[in-house]
């Protein structure tokens, strides 16, 4: 059963228009097209630059930004065509991970609090016991010591951080996580932790994973099945056996000859 489905979907964002005879508006194309299936259980990765609006499209399924055309389905929901009370709902069941240098976790805050922040909204009926159930559990499929709970962000380092904003994201009890530049920025032994780290928790907590990334090393040791999006198109798609080992695409097998 498809968890995700992205029907034609096309996203622009507003560029200003200078020339000599007229000023205005008019929309830069980001995504075009771009139709994909996710199936429940399994892991998708998208590699493309950020050329290609790659945080277009992760927001957009977030629904932190909107759309120009298409459908986004997810669990047989129409995103699409909910407003934000409707939206709220289907949000605990869709999470996200970002770079690091998003800055996705409140600077102000420890861990505990970040972590209660989270329960406060999603699980407020749950007893205290409950609550340092979910937080233990996900601390400990992440990596994470007791010792954290009390620190600031600043004082963690970056694979740390990540290893945070994953335990925050399973807080939730999500069934599709986006992993959007989970290793962007961290060195070979960095990405491999985190990329093995992944591999655990989707295991442990029966993930559905959707990762974008720029990176096809990544996208090998995560993904299922693999897209290919050049300037805004999905230009091949396949399982990432077929399309590392047989790529169809000039792009892809220019892509695949820098990899090796």
């Amino acid at each position: 059963m498809n968890l995700l489905e992205l029907e034609n979907l096309t996203l622009n964002r507003p560029r200003l228009r200078r020339r000599w005879f007229q000023h205005g508006v008019e929309n830069e194309g980001l995504i075009e097209g771009l139709s994909l299936t996710l199936r429940s259980g399994g892991s998708l990765c998208l590699v493309g630059g950020e050329e290609s609006g790659m945080v277009a499209l992760t927001l957009g399924i977030l629904k932190l930004e909107g759309i120009s055309s298409g459908r986004i389905v997810f669990g047989g929901i129409d995103l699409t065509s909910l407003g934000d009370r409707q939206f709220r709902p289907v949000r605990r069941r869709l999470q996200a991970v970002f770079p690091d240098h998003f800055g996705q976790l409140t600077s102000g805050m420890t861990i505990s609090e970040a972590f209660r922040e989270v329960l406060g909204v999603w699980h407020r009926s749950e007893s205290r016991d409950q609550w340092h159930e979910r937080v233990e559990s996900a601390m400990v499929s992440c990596g994470l010591p007791e010792a954290v709970r009390d620190l600031y962000p600043v004082e963690l380092d970056a694979v740390e951080r990540q290893q945070v904003a994953l335990a925050r994201a399973l807080l939730t009890g999500p069934e599709l996580i986006i992993c959007h530049g989970l290793t962007a920025g961290l060195d070979a032994v960095q990405q491999a932790e985190l990329i093995n780290l992944m591999r655990r928790v989707r295991e442990d907590f029966k993930l559905t994973l959707l990762v974008v990334t720029d990176d096809l090393a990544v996208a090998q040791h995560l993904g299922d099945d693999i897209g290919l999006i050049h300037q805004g198109r999905l230009i091949e798609a396949g399982s990432v056996e077929a399309v590392v080992n047989r790529p169809e695409h000039d792009y892809t097998r220019r892509l695949v000859s820098c990899f090796r």
